[in-house]
């Protein structure tokens, strides 16, 4: 657990501004990832890929977070949380351009395909590379900021501005489903080129001192093994659905890939929207994170039974709004839970290692969804279901995390 010695002090203005930017940032990566969700799939379709290229593109993507995640998160334990996080924002704007131009090039034709699918996949993977820092240096700078008692809030922000963002690009995919598929990817870059301005002349450095001679955090490490296998399950149940839902939403109601667009739209952004209230909430109440992991598991499988059971609109709308309730609680809890776990000294590897198990969930999941999507529809949500239901288990009957293995490390620092 971090020392309360190590708690880097910044409150007023600074304490404001550089959390904004925090936020900022976060929100332009999630609308940068969710809004292809919602576009890639009928996108996709027009350029001649697969379900499973489509979900292929995805997870080679998850692939590059995975093997980057850890190597990033040491660079924000040695380089800092400052320089890691502007690194992102100037790799999100540059990659977010490239992928909507190789969309564009292919939707005019230049390629189809096998080689539309190989294209995009590469350039895809630049991106999974260059934004992977942003998630841990921000993790790694709200725990130099917070007490242990604070953890799982501050934690929350950083999820609550995943949600605002994955609120805002399902939506501007839905909003501008008619005038152009792509205008979201271009809008999304040129406001992450501002963010990394609003990073370089707000977000204060908090590296606290000796992190660049800690020990190398193996993620099999006792204190936070089991926390990083339920994010790898629970970020394979949300990319499994997240990914095949398009093709659900578009089969069953038999729309072309304009409509789809919109209705997966709505869908997700109702999922991001009561995601960020959930998440907004537990910022302020700091709930003990066991609880809400458990609790947002169980929430979770019901939302993957109605959806199983009620494939209209108003059955896909209250699904997507149980999981957003039910990981809106269970993500900040999970890395509350993992910060919490660790040193001060470990803060940005711990980040990198919680970044790659959701990145490597949307590896499995994308692949892992539209695969049982083309055995039977409905059958992704209920294995979905049936993980969930392992998680509540497994997180309900753990009564307290292992500290043996943290008093035996923190003796040796």
């Amino acid at each position: 657990m971090a020392e309360e010695a190590d708690i880097q002090t910044i409150t007023g203005r600074a304490a404001f501004a550089a959390r904004l930017c925090l936020v900022v940032g976060l929100v332009l990566m999630a609308m940068g990832q969710t809004v292809l969700f919602a576009l890639l799939g009928p996108v996709g379709r027009e350029l001649g890929l697969s379900e499973i290229m489509v979900g292929g593109i995805i997870s080679l993507a998850a692939v590059t977070v995975v093997i980057a995640s850890p190597w990033w998160g040491r660079r924000v334990d040695r380089w800092g949380r400052r320089p890691v996080f502007l690194i992102a924002m100037i790799g999100l704007s540059v990659t977010t351009l490239l992928f909507a131009a190789t969309l564009q090039a292919g939707l005019t034709g230049l390629w189809t395909g096998i080689t539309a699918f190989a294209i995009l996949a590469l350039t895809r993977m630049i991106y999974g590379f260059a934004v992977t820092g942003a998630q841990p240096a921000a993790a790694a700078w709200m725990a130099d900021t917070t007490t242990a008692q604070g953890r799982t809030g501050g934690m929350a922000i950083i999820g609550a501005a995943f949600g605002l963002g994955a609120v805002l690009g399902p939506t501007l995919a839905w909003l501008m489903a008619g005038m152009s598929l792509l205008a979201p990817l271009y809008l999304i870059s040129a406001l992450a080129l501002g963010a990394a301005c609003l990073a370089w002349w707000t977000l204060h450095e908090t590296l606290p001192a000796g992190s660049e001679t800690t020990l190398r955090l193996a993620p099999t490490d006792q204190r936070i093994r089991r926390t990083l296998l339920i994010v790898l399950v629970i970020f394979v149940v949300i990319s499994s659905i997240q990914q095949s839902v398009a093709f659900y939403v578009q089969d069953i109601a038999g729309l072309d890939a304009v409509e789809t667009a919109a209705r997966v739209g709505q869908a997700m952004a109702l999922l991001a929207t009561v995601m960020f209230v959930t998440q907004a909430t537990i910022a302020t109440s700091k709930p003990e994170p066991r609880l809400i992991v458990s609790t947002g598991a169980a929430i979770g499988a019901v939302g993957c039974l109605v959806l199983a059971l009620w494939p209209t609109q108003i059955g896909i709308l209250l699904a997507h709004a149980l999981f957003g309730l039910g990981f809106g609680a269970m993500i900040p809890g999970l890395q509350g839970q993992a910060s919490i776990a660790v040193s001060a000294q470990e803060q940005g590897a711990t980040g990198g290692l919680v970044a790659a198990g959701m990145a490597a969930g949307y590896a499995i999941g994308p692949v892992f969804g539209t695969a049982l999507y083309m055995v039977a529809p409905v059958l992704p949500y209920v294995i979905a279901g049936g993980l969930m239901m392992a998680v509540f288990t497994v997180s309900a009957i753990t009564s307290r995390p292992d500290k043996t293995a943290h008093k035996r490390r923190a003796g040796r620092a």
